[in-house]
């Protein structure tokens, strides 16, 4: 899969965050964006989310709706289980494959615990398996890891690469990045690929 960025713009007040900002993208098994933090690397995968619209340029290669976002921040709901968060983004058809989703964040045995009872690696790991299971074209995930430890963090990874959807992710873990098939690093804002 290959996403086109044109001419894309968007700033927040008086901050350009991306200025006529072009790139060819290629996002085929595990594709990872890195710089410092502030540069504009969220505010890109928000738009090719289709979470925020730019001021003018356009993306092709996919539909935002087809897409699916971790955010930073794990979003859970204090009242669902982990397994309810993962049945709530299954179509009633799918609803069989919640074992496997937990399996693979390695949540198998808390499917009746409540966010507030987990580490925060694990949330970190639910949030995770949610958007998996959500699935579509592409996932596009902003600091995946956060809270994970390394091992399992690369176990994450190889089972990210298994599942064969195209990752999208941020990141500024070198264990994290050695791990993908291509690294596009940025500096900014206004955000600038780097030679």
């Amino acid at each position: 899969m290959t996403l086109e960025l044109q001419d894309l713009c968007l700033s927040y007040g008086e901050k350009q965050v991306l200025d006529h900002f072009s790139l060819e993208l290629v996002c085929d098994g595990l594709t990872a964006l890195t710089g410092p933090s502030g540069c504009g690397k969220t505010t890109l995968m928000r738009v090719i989310g289709g979470l925020e619209q730019p001021a003018a340029g356009h993306l092709s290669g996919v539909a935002p709706e087809r897409t699916a976002f971790l955010f930073q921040e794990n979003r859970l709901l204090p009242w669902r289980t982990v397994e309810q968060h993962i049945l709530d983004v299954l179509p009633r058809d799918r609803r069989g494959e919640c074992a496997r989703y937990l399996a693979l964040a390695e949540l198998t045995g808390e499917e009746r615990t409540c966010p507030a009872a987990l580490s925060g690696g694990m949330a970190r790991r639910l949030a995770l398996a949610r958007c998996i299971a959500l699935g579509g074209d592409l996932l596009l995930l902003d600091e995946p890891f956060t809270g994970v430890d390394g091992e399992r963090a690369q176990r994450l990874l190889r089972r990210l690469r298994e599942q064969g959807t195209p990752v999208l992710l941020v990141s500024h873990e070198p264990e994290v990045l050695s791990a993908c098939d291509r690294v596009y690093a940025f500096n900014g804002p206004p955000l600038t690929l780097l030679p």
